[in-house]
């Protein structure tokens, strides 16, 4: 059983959605179709690569920045990332 699926409205550029209607076409799919399984393989893969990127992170013992601290965790406070001021 598949999960329900939540409406969203897009608009796209004269090209995207020529581009979007070839690959439609060809899918043998309706645009509305395949709009859904380009973004969703897009934003899944983008969650993804966030999430690797996190993990090793986190093995570095970097864990995000402290709101506390105002810098990065791990990270010594006199110690600044690259463009930092």
């Amino acid at each position: 059983m598949s999960e329900p699926l939540k409406s969203t409205h897009i608009r796209l550029t004269a090209d995207a959605h020529a581009a979007l209607t070839a690959i439609a076409d060809l899918a043998e799919k309706d645009n509305a179709e395949m709009a859904r399984l380009i973004l969703e393989e897009a934003l899944l893969g983008r969650v993804h690569a966030l999430n690797v990127t996190a993990e090793k992170y986190t093995r570095l013992g970097l864990r995000g920045i402290s709101r506390e601290s105002g810098g990065l965790r791990g990270i010594p406070r006199e110690v600044k990332p690259a463009g930092g001021k």
